[in-house]
């Protein structure tokens, strides 16, 4: 009996002991790999890496961002300015590879052509801020479609073209300065475009397209005295909508459901108010009470001029006294733009270092906790 009650005494030490050396184990591990690599992650969280671009030969700017990052993951990197250089379709593609851009400033650049090509940077993760190359002419079919987290865009007053669909589903775009010289705007291009405050239609602007602004948030809109026809849809389910003015002399041709779930008021000159009764439907209604001219109110940025401030421009700033202290004049606009990147994130939660770390962490400790009961198992 004595006997019996040893070996279990003995048993019970032998689990004791096992079971502290796989918790032993186990701590080692975790604070190993916490030693290695949380201090890497957090130092690249904390510096939110950027590059800096003086110049590249066009069609390989996928090398010079590779040179300027040497070395730094892609994934830490959330801020691009290109300062020169002109970009081809195969530059704009260089750009995809950086998934978790938040800003891209390309006011210093040029467009092979003037064009922006046709899915340029379409559905992207991240990217809140953009300036366009300075001489822009046209915005390709689908060029910024489905980025859902962009706020701003800073175009220059040589474009003339906004393609079909150029800047579909862009939920947050609250701004888009649309210059006088636009003379067309694609079908569907700011469709779903839920945060667009407003909206000026350049006076040289003779047809919307179908679905341009449908599901958009804005609650006015200035249709130029030059429209001659809107097509289907053009503002349907803009539900926010409740003023139109209309500068028209006489009321563009209507296509179908133009305010489908719109109930608004349209402004238009008194003696053009019997040619808008045409436009009456559902919940519209009509005032003769428009005055003054047409005007396009959009802001356009100055030839040349850098709109956002991004801190990769800064750090490349700060390489000369000089450039450092015109930094300091310029803390607003660099305000502007950390403020617009603080909105399109999501707050709270776990970052993705954190949960990396977390994830490597838990597979280590049960492949060890594995080997550890088997060869457990073979000594018995």
């Amino acid at each position: 009996m004595a006997n019996k009650k040893q070996n279990n005494t003995n048993t019970y030490a032998k689990k004791k002991s096992m079971g502290m050396r796989i918790f032993i184990i186990f701590m080692a591990a975790a604070m190993l790999l916490g030693i290695m690599i949380l201090p890497i992650l957090a130092h690249a969280e904390e510096n939110d890496e950027n590059l800096v671009v003086s110049s590249f030969e066009t069609g390989k700017l996928s090398e010079a961002l590779s040179k300027a990052a040497d070395g730094t993951d892609y994934n830490f990197i959330k801020n691009v300015a290109v300062l020169s250089g002109t970009l081809s379709a195969e530059d704009y593609t260089a750009l995809t590879a950086i998934p978790n851009l938040e800003i891209l400033e390309l006011a210093g650049t040029e467009t092979e052509d003037g064009v922006i090509p046709e899915n340029a940077l379409t559905s992207r993760n991240q990217l809140a801020l953009i300036t366009l190359p300075k001489n822009t002419k046209k915005i390709g079919k689908n060029a910024f479609s489905c980025n859902r987290k962009l706020v701003k865009v800073k175009m220059p007053s040589t474009v003339t073209e906004i393609g079909d669909f150029a800047f579909d589903a862009c939920e947050l775009l609250t701004e888009i300065p649309v210059s006088e010289g636009v003379t067309y705007i694609g079908e569907g291009a700011f469709r779903d475009c839920k945060a667009l405050e407003k909206f000026v239609i350049p006076g040289g602007i003779t047809e919307i397209y179908p679905d341009t602004f449908s599901k958009c948030g804005f609650s006015e809109i200035y249709i130029g005295p030059n429209v001659t026809k809107i097509g289907a849809g053009v503002f349907a389910d803009c539900n926010a909508l409740k003023d139109v003015y209309a500068y028209g002399e006489t009321a563009p041709t209507l296509g179908n459901d133009v305010f489908r779930n719109v109930s608004a008021a349209i402004h238009c000159y008194a003696d053009s108010e019997e040619s808008y009764e045409s436009w009456l439907q559902q919940n519209m209604t009509l005032a003769g009470d428009l005055t003054g001219e047409y005007t396009v109110t959009a802001v356009v940025p100055a030839e040349n001029e850098q709109v956002y401030e991004t801190k990769a421009a800064e750090a490349e700033e700060k390489e000369t006294e000089a450039e450092t202290s015109e930094a300091e004049t310029s803390e607003e606009t660099k305000s502007t733009a950390a403020e617009a990147v603080q909105a399109q994130q999501t707050s709270g939660g776990v970052s993705v270092g954190t949960a990396v770390v977390i994830a490597v962490m838990a597979a280590v400790i049960g492949v060890l906790a594995t080997v550890v009961i088997m060869l457990t198992r073979k000594k018995k």
